[in-house]
């Protein structure tokens, strides 16, 4: 008896290999898949490696074949995609769905202002400790600027620390930068 495994199907993706190995398996067919890791991991390498390969036994090749052969591979339609029902599963006023989900993108784009407004607040008082991140707190404030939006009362109060901060630490480092260089010319003379 041979104990070689021969291949019944390849296929491109990961689910569809284990649909067909699960398909086996319920028609008491044991069957391994090889290179299901490499494709899963690597999807653009499934071409240079064959795709996975659903592999059994040399015995029982004729009943996987005729498992594999009856196996309908899963095709999605325009039509699946569509959404022609509300969310209760009946018809639904679209206008209505469309003004909930404005309201929901106005509230991500505030939350979205609120974190960058946090973050150049964050950036300039850990600024003081390593000083590239003055300079992302000061990207961060420039976004903020040029946005156009009105600030909340917390807000505007980070974003002036935010530049207060800033601001002190450029001039502190500045003034170090030019102390520094005259005594290193001072030096010289």
């Amino acid at each position: 008896m041979s104990h070689e495994l021969i291949t019944v199907a390849t296929l491109s993706s990961p689910v569809e290999a284990s649909l067909v190995q699960n398909e086996l398996e319920a028609a008491g067919i044991r069957s391994f898949m090889s290179d299901e890791v490499a494709v899963g991991m690597a999807w653009y390498l499934g071409n240079a490696i064959g795709g996975i390969k659903v592999q059994v036994a040399e015995s029982d090749v004729p009943r996987a074949f005729e498992v594999v052969h009856d196996h309908e591979p899963v095709t999605i339609t325009e039509e699946d995609w569509r959404n022609t029902k509300g969310l209760d599963g009946e018809a639904g006023d679209f206008d209505e769905q469309w003004e909930e989900d404005e309201a929901a993108d106005a509230e991500v784009t505030d939350s979205d202002l609120n974190q960058m407004v946090d973050r150049a607040w964050k950036m300039a008082v850990y600024g003081i400790m390593f000083f590239p991140l003055q300079l992302y707190s000061l990207l961060l404030l420039a976004k903020i600027a040029f946005r156009g939006e009105r600030l909340s009362v917390e807000q505007r109060r980070k974003v002036r620390i935010s530049y207060f901060v800033n601001t002190w630490m450029i001039l502190v480092l500045l003034f170090l930068a030019i102390d520094a260089s005259t005594r290193f010319f001072m030096q010289f003379q």
